[in-house]
């Protein structure tokens, strides 16, 4: 066989692996990313000091495919207010799932709503109630050691009112069929209606959750983190000044592998 020959189906071996490299990628790793395992960063101060800004974790999401949200569990699901598609739409081809194909720059674009991550407090059918920062499930106290109260002072007690369908007015509150008035510290009763659930951050006075968007529903929860497998960032906000303060960020050796309870 002259040289010649051996260098094109050398090359041809080349392209062939790139070939199965894709090939895997499509058949197998996407798959798991996208119905068994999804790896997500913690953006803000919501769950401290349960789960901090710069934890990387990992979701099972097969959690939930035989079970249902129990009270006190943490779930993930994606932000309701972020858009389905890539923006503009026309721009852009639907591939599969959330794997997309970019008109303008000829190459693919991975888009999806970006996760939140909370607390389950109410199930269906349960009454839920905040009064002076304290929350109250079927009128009884719901206290454990993972909620923390940043803010020493108390909201301004504006009146709210929202629905289901997302926020009504300029402070980003919301109505339960218009009947409900409320804030952050001085809420409900509401009860939680069948297919929904009422979702907190653990860090309760710096958590977008169900008292300012409404309840969650079920189809919206797409599983639960378990494990941080890295860390790095500033230290968790002990004090509403710290919030707003310039701290060191460094990696957290002691979170690694650390399981999410």
């Amino acid at each position: 066989m002259s040289k010649k020959n051996k260098k094109v189906l050398r090359k041809k071996s080349q392209l062939q692996g790139y070939i199965e490299a894709i090939l895997f990628a499509f058949v197998v790793a996407f798959p798991i990313k996208a119905y068994v395992f999804q790896n997500f960063m913690i953006p803000s101060p919501s769950m401290e000091s349960t789960l901090l800004v710069g934890d990387y974790l990992v979701g099972n999401r097969l959690k939930y495919f035989v079970t249902e949200p129990d009270r006190e569990d943490i779930v993930m699901f994606y932000n309701p207010e972020d858009p389905e598609y890539p923006q503009p739409p026309e721009d852009y081809i639907r591939l599969v799932g959330p794997l997309y194909w970019d008109k303008a720059k000829f190459f693919f674009k991975w888009h999806q709503k970006k996760y939140f991550v909370k607390r389950v407090i109410g199930l269906p059918g349960d009454e839920v109630e905040i009064k002076d920062r304290r929350v109250y499930v079927n009128g009884g106290l719901f206290q454990h050691d993972y909620e923390q109260y940043v803010d020493p002072h108390g909201y301004n007690n504006v009146p709210i009112t929202w629905n289901n369908h997302g926020a009504v007015n300029d402070i980003n509150y919301g109505d339960y069929e218009g009947k409900l008035e409320g804030e952050r510290d001085n809420f409900g009763p509401v009860i939680v209606p069948k297919g929904h659930y009422f979702v907190m951050g653990d860090n309760r006075d710096l958590s977008s959750d169900s008292r300012f968007w409404g309840f969650l529903d079920r189809r919206a929860i797409t599983g639960s983190p378990f494990i941080i497998f890295f860390s790095s960032g500033k230290e968790p906000i002990k004090n509403i000044k710290y919030y707003y303060q310039e701290r060191p960020k460094k990696i957290r050796w002691k979170r690694f592998m650390k399981l999410i309870k």
